[in-house]
């Protein structure tokens, strides 16, 4: 009988027997298990896309101080927003009213999260900031107002600022696992191949943060690792990957919102090979697949049915989820030496 956590309902418990036995098929699909050392043991607390949206949302308010609370009691190491945390106060074209509110309410929630006394971080998703071409790019408020843009109502370095959060794309280390934070909220290059994963997507990782992650990789290259962003890293058939994962995997939305240039992540990644799990919002759904002996695995979003997660990595990678968050207990098929 496998070691269900406590804290899940029945329906949970059922749904986290059969993700177990899927894990070990998942397992035997990509290759024989490390036998590596066990790492020590990590634990953090996840959510994503809890939708704040300039405090006209009380219900999903609600549902991220539950989230707070429950990461109160639980006393994680670190907690982590996935993105689409503030989102914007209204829809349309960027107006100075709609800016000030984003930035008012974005302040507001940021205060909120701060109720947890561990390191608290924040992933930037589409509905979080706006961008012109992304990448490097420095622009102010008024390089938003009255035009059209990607994205909302407030810049990237407003947001960045406001959660304390030193870059768009950053790394930190817990223990002795390097964590990464990926921005992929940026206009595709010109002339580049599109569509490699067989839909064309509408996000992009830009070449500074592609060189970036290449220097972070190979300087933390001992660590086993855990990769964060907002967007999927690839687009995966209903088929499924072949490697592992749901299978059928399910479409949610619309198939082209993904980073159209994840596959040269998922190898920059795969070359690594310390890579244990990378970890998504976005798309609202619990979805999981796997790469390269890595973990791909997007998250439900809190503001539907209060969802988030508790994940502890020792021997075997364990997310036990709440309201409508899966979980799962997975294998560790990286190197973890």
């Amino acid at each position: 009988m496998q070691n269900v956590p406590p804290q899940i309902d029945r329906g949970s418990r059922r749904r986290f027997l059969r993700q177990t036995a899927g894990a070990a098929a998942a397992g035997s699909m990509a290759g024989s298990l490390s036998a590596a050392r066990s790492p020590t043991t990590l634990r953090f607390g996840l959510n994503a896309d809890p939708h704040l949206m300039a405090r006209r949302t009380p219900a999903n308010e609600a549902n991220f101080l539950r989230f707070v609370e429950q990461m109160e009691q639980w006393k994680p190491q670190f907690a982590i927003d996935l993105g689409d945390f503030g989102c914007q106060a209204g829809e349309g074209q960027t107006t100075r009213q709609l800016h000030d509110a984003q930035h008012a309410a974005l302040a507001h929630h940021v205060r909120v999260f701060a109720k947890l006394s561990c390191p608290r971080y924040h992933v930037i998703g589409n509905h979080d900031v706006g961008w012109l071409r992304g990448g490097e790019e420095h622009i102010a408020p008024d390089d938003l107002i009255g035009r059209g843009h990607a994205g909302e109502d407030i810049t990237k370095q407003e947001f960045l600022t406001a959660t304390r959060t030193p870059h768009r794309h950053y790394a930190f280390d817990a223990g002795r696992f390097h964590c990464i934070v990926l921005d992929g909220n940026n206009a595709p290059e010109e002339g580049a191949d599109r569509g490699r994963d067989g839909v064309v997507g509408a996000y992009w990782i830009d070449a500074v943060q592609r060189a970036w992650l290449a220097d972070d990789l190979a300087a933390n290259r001992p660590k086993p690792k855990l990769v964060f962003c907002h967007e999927e890293l690839h687009h995966t058939p209903v088929a499924g990957s072949e490697q592992g994962g749901d299978r059928p995997f399910p479409p949610v939305g619309k198939q082209g919102s993904y980073i159209d240039n994840g596959w040269q992540i998922r190898k920059q990644l795969a070359d690594d090979g310390r890579v244990i799990a990378c970890f998504f919002g976005h798309k609202h759904r619990n979805r999981w697949t796997v790469y390269d002996r890595t973990h791909y695995i997007t998250m439900a979003a809190t503001h539907w049915r209060a969802s988030y997660a508790t994940v502890e990595i020792s021997d075997h990678l364990r997310i036990t989820g709440f309201g409508g968050q899966r979980s799962y207990q997975l294998p560790l098929l990286t190197q973890q030496t």
